[in-house]
């Protein structure tokens, strides 16, 4: 099982379980009782589905995170080019104040 996707995982066990909740009688009488394992992986399966439902939030969260941060840059960055181009104006492209703001862009 180490090669299956995430997905096929999920669908195995799914499929496990409902097999030996499907085949109890049978499984039973050959000398199997599945009552014990059955709970233990409902549990387990719920954990996973939990893990996922969570990861899936986080990763949203994340995405949304990375989007205001973009945002929040490209305003900060405007708002210096905007007085880089002021302090440019105002002392002309030869003042040594201006060389050095070039340089920050390079």
């Amino acid at each position: 099982m180490g090669n299956y996707t995430e997905s096929k995982k999920r669908d195995f066990v799914s499929l496990m379980l409902a097999l030996m909740i499907e085949e109890k009688t049978i499984l039973t009488e050959s000398g199997f009782d599945p009552e014990a394992r059955i709970e233990v992986l409902k549990n387990k399966n719920k954990e996973a589905d939990d893990a996922e439902i969570a990861q899936q939030l986080l990763a949203a969260q994340a995405k949304d995170a990375t989007k205001l941060s973009v945002e929040k840059l490209s305003i900060a960055y405007k708002d210096a080019s905007n007085a880089a181009d002021l302090i440019s104006g105002l002392l002309g492209k030869e003042n040594e104040i201006v060389k050095k703001i070039r340089k920050f862009r390079r």
